[in-house]
């Protein structure tokens, strides 16, 4: 048996490369769009002449018209035919598909370019030469596909950039939402910049397709149902939270997000995505998060960066997967971060405590971080103590909170420190950055 497989990416730097200028939201959404319509063609050009592994290519995924850049950067095939042959179709089947999508972008001239000023490699070896590299052929080629997607092997100011061009055709007609449009909602100028990756996904290969790689395909159909089934991805990002769905493949993601639409937030999204995740591809794996939280002038390259950092920040811990980490950079340079495991009673408390504030159902008083910090060696002596408890503190410090939903906030605050328990200075100094942002978010800016 050889394998081949083949990238076009890495999907986002390149795409960087073209969004100077106006529509920026509009432009990345085209860009990405464009990568994915790209590699649809492609399997639909090889599907029958190799055994595609990934990513899912039955029932209706190369038929059905979907509104989001669905397909990942690469694909993984099998075939019983010769090295030779694989690579005379591959070949050809490329070529057929730059010529396709010169047709969408109404300039037959421009496939040439195409193929010359857009990444792509690919690998064809046998079962017995990916083994040497690892004995999962899967990783193997993922390995070598990671390594060639560092040759970005054309130039990023050509005059009549290929995919500057199809940018071009699809924002005329573009209904994208703007930055500026997802960031008004709670009335100042910030909005979510979200990133999602898939935790102990290759703990699930090497389980499942280190004998047979043929098995990687019932992960590649759950992936692809992840985003599809029902009500699908797309739909649930960009009409039931009003936000922005940028990318959604493999097991990535990336959303710009209003910080609160309606009564529901930017953590409520991660639920339902979390919880969705788990549901359809399986408990035995989880979805980790990087949640900028990006001023509307900052620039998009570095919000994006900057969320891709987060994620990196959220899945760096082996031990504990199914985090998300949130940092909030104030137009003034100021900023907290904060990294919390979903799965955990905090984060759930933490969770509530936002939804709370960000829908009014609950506020906090205004002196409630100068009360923390000024009682602070007091409520970390507390809980050198097995049952202490800050209870009679908070009723103590906040004798005169009057405000019922004042009340309401200061208790959940309350149970939130006798969930964490925090007993050095960097617990209080992470509760701290929490409630920052909990409090920047309120639109208590300054």
């Amino acid at each position: 048996m050889n394998y081949v497989a083949y990238t076009l990416g890495p999907i986002y730097d390149t795409i960087f490369d073209t969004l100077n200028g106006d529509h920026k939201t509009k432009k990345l959404k085209a860009g990405s769009y464009y990568f994915s319509l790209f590699m649809k063609t492609l399997l639909i050009n090889i599907k029958d002449e190799f055994d595609v592994l990934v990513p899912y290519v039955g029932a209706e995924a190369l038929v059905k018209e979907h509104k989001m850049g669905l397909f990942h950067d690469r694909f993984i095939a099998q075939s019983e035919k010769s090295k030779s042959e694989i690579r005379d179709i591959l070949s050809n089947k490329l070529e057929l598909t730059f010529k396709k999508m010169a047709e969408n972008i109404k300039d037959e001239s421009i496939a040439f370019e195409l193929m010359n000023n857009m990444t792509n490699h690919s690998i064809i070896a046998s079962a017995d030469e990916l083994k040497e590299i690892d004995q999962n052929i899967i990783f193997a080629l993922n390995k070598i596909l990671d390594s060639k997607e560092q040759q970005r092997d054309f130039e990023s100011e050509v005059k009549k950039n290929w995919i500057s061009q199809y940018q071009e055709n699809e924002i005329k007609n573009s209904k994208v939402k703007t930055i500026e449009e997802l960031s008004e909602k709670l009335g100042f100028k910030y909005y979510a910049v979200i990133t999602a990756d898939g935790d102990k996904i290759g703990a699930k290969i090497k389980d499942e397709a280190t004998d047979d790689p043929m098995k990687i395909k019932d992960l590649s159909e759950k992936l692809y149902k992840f985003f599809t089934d029902g009500k699908d991805i797309h739909t649930i990002t960009n009409y039931d939270f009003g936000g922005e769905l940028i990318y959604a493949g493999g097991d990535d993601i990336l959303a710009f997000l209003p910080v609160k639409f309606e009564d529901k937030t930017f953590l409520d999204y991660i639920s339902v995505l979390d919880k969705r995740f788990k549901e359809i591809v399986g408990n035995d794996v989880s979805l980790s998060f990087g949640v900028n939280i990006a001023y509307y002038k900052y620039p998009l390259r570095n919000a994006i960066n900057s969320s891709l950092d987060l994620l990196d920040k959220a899945k760096e811990n082996k031990n504990i997967k199914n985090r998300i980490s949130i940092k909030i950079t104030k137009h003034s340079g100021q900023w907290f971060s904060s990294t919390l495991a979903l799965q955990d009673e905090r984060y759930q408390k933490y969770n509530e405590l936002v939804n709370g504030i960000l829908t009014e159902k609950v506020t906090l008083p205004h002196s409630l971080h100068h009360s923390l910090k000024r009682y602070k060696e007091a409520i970390l002596a507390t809980y050198q103590y097995p049952n202490g408890s800050v209870k009679a503190m908070f009723t103590t410090i906040f004798n005169d909170t009057k405000s019922d939903k004042d009340k309401n906030g200061l208790e959940l605050v309350r149970e939130y420190l006798d969930l964490f328990r925090p007993q050095i200075n960097n617990d209080f100094d992470d509760i701290f950055s929490q409630l920052s942002i909990i409090k920047f978010l309120r639109g208590d800016r300054e």
